[in-house]
This record gives C-alpha cells, sequence and structure tokens, in this order.
C-alpha cells in the first residue's frame, strides 16, 4: 500500500475508535473530556519524563492515561458536589492541571527541549511515515497498529459485557440494583477511552479528535432510538467523514485534518437540521403540518355547527374573517366544502370523514 492509502486507512481506524469512544462520553455527559485531557496530561507528562529522559517511553503515555482518570474523576466529583455546573467543574480541573504541569516543566525541566505539543499533538498527513519493522519485515505503519489496538480493545469491551455496559449507562441506578458494579464498568470504560484519546493525540492532533469524538456521536445521538443504533450510526458517519474529508484534502492539496473534522460538523449541522422527528427543519415542517390540520378541523367544526350553510359575511371581526376565508378557500380546493349558489359553504361527505378524524386525532 501506498503512503497515501495508508493514511486513509490510519484515518478511518482513528475516526472509529474515537466515535465509539465519543459515544461511551457522550451517554455519561462527558462529551468534552477529549478537549481537557490535552491540557490536563502535561503535569503526568512532565513528571514522567523527568524520571525517564525519554519522549518515546511507554511511561509517558501510561502518565497521560492516569492524568486523564484524574480529570474525570476530579470534574464529577465536583460536578455531583452541587454546587459546581459539569461545564465550569472540567474547566476548573483541567485548567489547574495544566497550570501545575507549566509551573512543574518551568521549575523542574528548564533546561531540557520538553513540550506536550511534541509528544501528543500529532499530524495525520505523517502518520503514516514511521513504519513498523518485525524480523526486517516492514509491517506498515506503527500509528496503525497502535490505533487497531485501541480499536479491537473498545469493540472487545462493547460486545463481551454489552447489556451490562448499556444498563451502567443508561440507568445507573437500576444497575446498581442488579449488582452489576456500575463504578467498576465507568472505570474500565474511561481508561479506555483515555488510552484511545492519548494514543489518537499523537497520530491525528488534538482538533481532529475532538471533532471525531464529538460531531459523529452528537449527529447519530440525533437518527438513532436504541443504543446498538447509536453505536452503528456514529461509526458509519465517522467512516463517512473520514473518506470525504480525506478525498476533499487531496483535491484541495492541503492536510487532511481540518477537511475531516469539517466533514464531521457538516454530517452532524445535517442530523441537526434533517434528523427525522427531531430535526430543527422536519419539527419546523411538522409543527406547520399540524397547525394546517388543526385550522382545517376548526373551520370544519364551524360549519357543522351551523344550522345550515356558512355564511362568510356573518363573521363581523375582519382579521377573523380573513383567516377564515383562507382556510375555507383551501377546504374548497381540497373538496371538503362545497358552495351553494348564493356563495355559502356546507360539508361534503369527505369532508365529514375528515372532521372526524381531526376530532380524533386533536381530541375536541
Amino acid at each position: 500500500m501506498t503512503y497515501e492509502q495508508w493514511s486513509l486507512v490510519i484515518s478511518i481506524v482513528t475516526a472509529v475508535a474515537c466515535a465509539l469512544s465519543g459515544c461511551l462520553l457522550l451517554v455519561n455527559r462527558h462529551a468534552m473530556v477529549s478537549e481537557g485531557i490535552s491540557h490536563a496530561v502535561l503535569p503526568g507528562m512532565a513528571i514522567a519524563f523527568y524520571f525517564w529522559r525519554d519522549y518515546e517511553s511507554v511511561w509517558l503515555i501510561s502518565a497521560a492515561v492516569v492524568c486523564g482518570l484524574v480529570l474525570v474523576w476530579l470534574s464529577s466529583w465536583l460536578s455531583q458536589s452541587g454546587r459546581v455546573q459539569p461545564d465550569a467543574a472540567l474547566g476548573i480541573v483541567f485548567s489547574t492541571m495544566f497550570s501545575a504541569g507549566v509551573v512543574f516543566v518551568s521549575l523542574m525541566l528548564r533546561n531540557t527541549h520538553f513540550h506536550a505539543d511534541c509528544i501528543i499533538d500529532g499530524n495525520l498527513a505523517l502518520a503514516s511515515v514511521r513504519q513498523l519493522r518485525l524480523g526486517g519485515i516492514d509491517l506498515g505503519p506503527s500509528a496503525f497498529y497502535s490505533m487497531l489496538a485501541c480499536l479491537l480493545a473498545l469493540l472487545l469491551w462493547l460486545i463481551v459485557p454489552y447489556k451490562e455496559l448499556k444498563l451502567s449507562l443508561l440507568d445507573r441506578h437500576l444497575a446498581e440494583r442488579f449488582r452489576l458494579k456500575p463504578r467498576l464498568l465507568l472505570f474500565v470504560s474511561l481508561t479506555l477511552i483515555c488510552l484511545t484519546v492519548v494514543v489518537s493525540f499523537r497520530i491525528a492532533g488534538s482538533v481532529l479528535i475532538v471533532a471525531m469524538m464529538i460531531a459523529p456521536p452528537a449527529a447519530a445521538w440525533f437518527l438513532s432510538r436504541h443504543f446498538s443504533q447509536f453505536l452503528t450510526l456514529a461509526v458509519a458517519v465517522a467512516v463517512l467523514s473520514s473518506v470525504t474529508g480525506f478525498y476533499a484534502s487531496r483535491r484541495m492539496n492541503i492536510a487532511p485534518t481540518g477537511p475531516i473534522a469539517a466533514a464531521s460538523g457538516f454530517a452532524f449541522l445535517l442530523a441537526l437540521l434533517f434528523a427525522p422527528g427531531v430535526g430543527l427543519l422536519t419539527t419546523a415542517i411538522r409543527r406547520r403540518r399540524q397547525m394546517g390540520d388543526l385550522r382545517t378541523c376548526l373551520t370544519l367544526s364551524r360549519i357543522r355547527r351551523c344550522e345550515g350553510p356558512f355564511e362568510l359575511d356573518s363573521v363581523e371581526d375582519p382579521g377573523e374573517r380573513s383567516s377564515l376565508e383562507r382556510s375555507l378557500v383551501r377546504c374548497d380546493q381540497a373538496g371538503l366544502l362545497s358552495r351553494t349558489s348564493d356563495g355559502r359553504f356546507e360539508l361534503t361527505e369527505p369532508g365529514l370523514v375528515v372532521i372526524s378524524q381531526l376530532e380524533a386525532q386533536f381530541q375536541l
């Protein structure tokens, strides 16, 4: 495979892993944790680097994961106290941890070339450059295998304890009654999420990862009715955004990070506007149709209560008369009313059927 093809494969695997992680965060109302982790990992990485002095040490990644867990648990503890809003708690914790990391780097690593961006802020365009060799055999980019391992771990975690995890995420108190240990399930989920976030940051950078962990799950949230459908649609949106953004970047001759993030945002916008039943435009259209049906129902009911054919001139209020006239014209065009020779209105047989259906619908 060429470097370009490997980059596409890496972007898809990364997007799927981030989408699944984002689904777990979104259900837990921790969608912005991925952004907070990018700041909160600095103290752990700085301390690990101070002892091991190796940019590629696994202890740096382990320390970053631990800091991510500390961020989540501290922000959850503050928000559960009832005195701090969840978004404010997250901002307080990650800004404090990041500041502590800056102070530690300034004091203890003053003469060392160390910065979190050089370790945790990757570039998807260069992800396929570094190859993994085993026994002299070129197996492909190491970034692919790193993200594939994270993806497989997430899939295994979602498949094996699926029912228990689903109940713990959606109804924690019920899970506690069934003794499913939701805290342990949440801890394992957050550990995998933090690992995925840290590894993906090294490969694709913070902007793309935050976008892929929020936009596809949020779009799937509007389109799904079941948890399994929610996960499937989030993966589908992530893959479609990756492929679309990658080939758009080729056409524009720019790095793929921006187009992929923009494609995921565009997918969310489409879901927000056109999602069946809950989209902004679909809701507006449905309400407009319901208002039209209600006006028709009230108009037909008014005519039916009349002892004889209805005469528009009997309405004295000009505003009410104008609105009623438009409604009468629509009902006449739909065949629900008929006009007598003197211009008055009376119900037809289809009109009687429709008024019965509308009254049952609106419970009038």
